[in-house]
């Protein structure tokens, strides 16, 4: 399992001048490279590309082209996966959610290392992760598709841009397994009245 770059080795990286730092880059062996290359929450996101850190039923990310909005929500399921086994995923279209969330170039293939990356059965709409976790892939063009699905955590994205609110409604009915069930949701910035409902939805606040 691909491991997070230690404290110091970041710390002193930051202490570098640029070419002090290409220099120790380049004095690193293949699996610290790695390391360094997929350690998202050690070094490369944002602190607002982080996880709040209170308790929250649903993070709702709105924000425009190119915050990192895919990034953000891949790695959040990336995390979820290895300690959750039913870590599903919520696209506008079919095309979309293979196109951007998974296959994209900030999406979850592109994102994990190579001993945490999942087998994307396209036929099946499924991804299955090295641990057997499992992530189920919808469309929100098929609301009848979530009734009856369950899921420990969810990652909708351009909720903004879906056909159908009922794809959100059933998909929270569906949000009821494990000890902290929670959503992602990335998304362009609309002022329609899912994203005022979950704007103003208290759980989702401290």
């Amino acid at each position: 399992m691909t491991t997070r770059v230690s404290d110091s080795l970041l710390d002193s990286l930051l202490s570098l001048s640029e070419d002090e730092r290409l220099e120790v880059i380049a004095s690193l062996s293949p699996a610290e490279a790695e390391r360094l290359l997929y350690d998202w929450h050690g070094l490369w996101a944002r602190p607002d590309q982080l996880p709040p850190d209170w308790p929250w039923f649903v993070w709702l990310i709105l924000a425009g082209r190119g915050w990192g909005k895919t990034r953000t929500g891949a790695e959040c399921v990336r995390e979820w996966a290895k300690r959750y086994a039913y870590v599903n995923l919520i696209g506008a279209t079919a095309d979309d959610a293979r196109d951007i969330m998974i296959q994209g170039e900030s999406g979850i293939l592109a994102i994990c290392p190579a001993d945490e990356r999942p087998r994307y059965m396209k036929s099946d709409r499924l991804l299955i992760w090295p641990n057997g976790a499992r992530s189920l892939i919808f469309t929100a063009d098929e609301p009848e598709r979530l009734r009856g699905k369950q899921h420990e955590k969810l990652w909708a994205d351009e909720i903004a841009a879906w056909r159908y609110e009922e794809s959100w409604h059933q998909a929270m009915m569906g949000l009821r397994l494990g000890d902290s069930p929670q959503a992602v949701v990335t998304t362009t910035p609309r002022p329609i009245k899912i994203v005022r409902d979950l704007i103003a939805d208290k759980r989702n606040h401290v």
